[in-house]
């Protein structure tokens, strides 16, 4: 199973986090808080390319899988992640086909695969030049 939809941009990670922003909003998602793992980790005196991290949200999907099923809780907000490896920058998002693996039940079923659509749709925007 593949756990994460991943593309490769040309811009920078600066460039990519605007667009990220902007995909997610132009998909009818809101952004709930952006991580900047590589940085926490530097501050452990870790090094590491640069990671941040967004934590998106669907309010209407992530109200109908919680009344499904509350559990499905610990799986939320989504993931989209803006890279660098060398010098190249991708944008990943947690594929929601995942939460079909632990949860059974149709609705949420039906809302992850809007959502990996969704996601889908907002990683290709961003990573267009």
């Amino acid at each position: 199973m593949v756990i994460a939809y991943t593309k490769e941009t040309a811009g920078s990670v600066g460039d990519a986090l605007e667009k990220v922003a902007k995909a997610v909003e132009s998909q009818g998602f809101k952004v709930l808080n952006q991580l900047n793992l590589g940085q926490i980790l530097a501050s452990k005196g870790l090094d590491r390319d640069p990671i941040i991290q967004f934590e998106v949200c669907h309010a209407p999907s992530a109200f109908a899988v919680l009344n499904s099923n509350v559990d499905i809780g610990l799986l939320l907000p989504c993931k989209i992640n803006v890279y660098q490896e060398g010098q190249k920058t991708y944008i990943s998002a947690l594929d929601p086909n995942v939460m079909k693996v632990f949860f059974t039940e149709p609705d949420i079923q039906r809302v992850a695969d809007e959502v990996r659509v969704s996601l889908k749709n907002i990683v290709d925007q961003a990573a267009r030049s």
